[in-house]
């Protein structure tokens, strides 16, 4: 009688595949984790970093939020040829003398040493009408009635005494950027409900009185500012007064933006 034949043994090699690529996607997993982990890292310790340094730059309490965005994309894979491509930062309530303005800031090509300068740096500052109302006294050598803003004017008003008469004036005040400081300037203005020229008011029997509510006040912005940044320009509209700001070749670290600047 014939024995039945013995069969094989199951080949190892399939057992010893499937034990290979259970291997290889733990595996796989464990690198995509630790790089999320290292990402997460990285991007915390930027955040705090950059966050460090504003707080500084502005002169804000340690715990003042700073909402920072570091952008899309790896930032491991920047970081390693030693430039984040951009941040981009939003600061609500930063003190600014007598004002409190919001402020944005976005930098170019910011070099993982934050002592090394990024390649452009862009700011503004805006401030609401009740912002803007505390430049009364840089507005006008008199007291101001009202405070406005207007389309690209500050409109402001008050009341003069002329011998036994009270009269109302306004005046429709356009601000400019110039060396470090805001200069606010009478583009028109009304009396008693009249449109005169500044030089027919200057020539008139408010002459006295005109000359303090029409003369050309500044306010100096550079001071509360670091010195690595420059005032561009100021806009105004019926919601906000705006003002621009530029830099090239600031460092985020350092006395870029640690030292105040100072006005023309």
């Amino acid at each position: 009688m014939t024995a039945a034949p013995v069969l094989p043994a199951a080949p190892k090699v399939r057992r010893r595949w499937i034990g290979w690529a259970i291997a290889g996607g733990v595996l796989l997993v464990l690198i995509v984790v630790g790089l999320f982990v290292g990402e997460a890292a990285a991007r915390a310790y930027a955040t705090e970093r950059i966050h460090d340094e504003l707080v500084t730059a502005f002169e804000l309490d340690a715990d003042h939020p700073t909402d920072i965005d570091l952008g899309g994309g790896s930032l491991l894979l920047q970081a390693a040829s030693g430039t984040v491509d951009g941040v981009d930062v939003a600061i609500d309530d930063v003190p600014l003398g007598d004002l409190t303005g919001d402020i944005t800031l976005a930098a170019t090509g910011v070099p993982i040493d934050t002592t090394q300068p990024a390649e452009t740096i862009a700011a503004t500052a805006t401030l609401d009408e009740d912002d803007v109302a505390s430049l009364r006294d840089y507005l006008s050598g008199i007291q101001l009635d009202s405070i406005t803003l207007g389309d690209g004017v500050i409109d402001v008003s008050a009341t003069v005494r002329a011998l036994f008469l009270t009269v109302p004036v306004s005046a429709a005040i356009e601000p400019t950027a110039q060396d470090g400081q805001l200069v606010f300037s009478p583009e028109s203005v009304t009396v008693n409900g009249s449109v005169v020229s500044v030089d027919q008011l200057l020539a008139g029997p408010l002459a006295n009185v005109a000359s303090g509510f029409l003369g050309a006040q500044t306010f100096c912005v550079a001071q509360y500012l670091p010195a690595a940044i420059t005032l561009d320009g100021v806009s105004v509209s019926t919601d906000e007064l705006e003002l621009s700001f530029s830099g090239e070749n600031v460092a985020l670290g350092g006395a870029d933006l640690s030292t105040k600047g100072t006005c023309g």
